[in-house]
């Protein structure tokens, strides 16, 4: 470990860190320059190979409120687990070690949360290509129209909705200010997750447990786009089966009333996501002997074939999908996961384009 947390620190900001190259400077400089000044920096190096172990220690030389510690690669889940064993701050604040924030990122998420007492506070972010920050695009959508505090019951009608529908509520950590006793007692759905959707599952439960949570209109988080959901991911069925069977915990404990929307919003969920299955799938190297066995496991799943049985949900479907799943045809299912896949290309290509102009 390198520094020491300081503890006069109002809010910590933990920041996994796993091969982000010269990225890594962007994330550094805009947290150093902020207007609100009562941070602490928790850098937690995720066995990085790239040279950035050595970046973060020249900055916890630098500033004695930046700490930093290294672990063998274990994923982010355990990387911002540890920075938050770590804090001591009232409040958290997770940053992606290739993202930005706006110099009033702090000052306006911890005056927000101080005046109204949130347990969350979620400001509303840019999504962009490189440091240029363009192109660009924000969440205009109605939850980001007008600074408004939710409380209790609200919350869970208004908010938690958007996690089990797939709503533009933004799902992520990041952009988001938390009360540090209400992640700690938080983890237990993120639990049974190995990667995609942790963030979202962990904001299930503490948007569940929340009393109060303040959303501000400001623009203020600068998220680069790409990253993992480009990449081939081992674990992409089982972490999208239990996504699925964790919201459905949620369905019968919090929405009984309400379950039968619900219940289509998740299993609508859950189909589109086979289509991501599918198409990951072709961004492997596996043989196609164990695509197309996989793809087999895949419409065999209890889970899987529970979404494509029910009649609302077959009916949002295009029909030759369903019958392709209920049936087990695995050569069309192969055709429309490589063809996904091919059709991702240009876009992937044009991405990494853009991503590699800066300053």
């Amino acid at each position: 470990m390198c520094g020491e947390v300081q503890p006069v620190s109002k809010v910590d900001i933990v920041v996994p860190v796993y091969n982000p190259g010269l990225k890594l400077h962007a994330c550094i400089r805009s947290i150093r320059k902020q207007t609100y000044q009562e941070w602490n920096l928790l850098l937690i190096d995720d066995g990085s190979s790239d040279g950035s172990d050595a970046l973060c220690m020249q900055y916890a030389q630098l500033d004695s409120r930046i700490l930093y510690e290294r672990q063998h690669h274990s994923g982010s889940v355990l990387a911002r687990r540890r920075g938050l064993e770590l804090s001591k701050a009232p409040y958290i604040l997770y940053m992606d070690a290739d993202d930005w924030g706006d110099q009033r990122l702090l000052d306006h998420l911890m005056t927000a949360a101080l005046v109204h007492s949130a347990d969350i506070t979620v400001c509303n972010m840019y999504k962009v290509m490189n440091e240029t920050a363009w192109p660009r695009r924000s969440n205009d959508s109605r939850y980001f129209k007008q600074k408004r505090l939710y409380e209790a019951d609200e919350i869970r009608s208004e908010l938690v909705p958007a996690f089990l529908h797939g709503h533009p509520f933004p799902p992520q950590l990041h952009g988001k200010l938390y009360k540090r006793e209400l992640l700690l007692s938080s983890g237990l759905y993120a639990s049974r997750i190995r990667f995609f959707g942790d963030d979202l599952f962990l904001n299930l439960e503490m948007f569940l447990k929340a009393q109060s949570v303040m959303i501000i209109p400001d623009i203020l988080y600068y998220y680069r786009a790409g990253g993992a959901t480009s990449r081939y991911m081992p674990h992409l069925f089982h972490d999208m089966v239990n996504g699925f069977l964790i919201q459905k915990e949620v369905v019968e404990s919090h929405y009984r009333h309400q379950s039968y929307s619900h219940y289509f919003g998740i299993r609508v969920m859950l189909l589109n996501t086979l289509r991501t299955c599918l198409r990951n799938l072709f961004s492997s190297r596996l043989p196609e002997g164990e695509r197309r066995s996989a793809i087999s496991e895949y419409c065999a799943h209890p889970a899987v074939l529970e979404c494509a049985g029910d009649e609302r949900t077959a009916a949002y479907f295009p029909e030759r999908y369903i019958h392709a799943i209920q049936n087990g045809d695995i050569n069309y299912l192969s055709r429309l996961g490589k063809r996904d896949y091919q059709r991702s290309l240009p876009k992937k290509i044009v991405m990494y384009a853009i991503a590699k102009i800066s300053f």
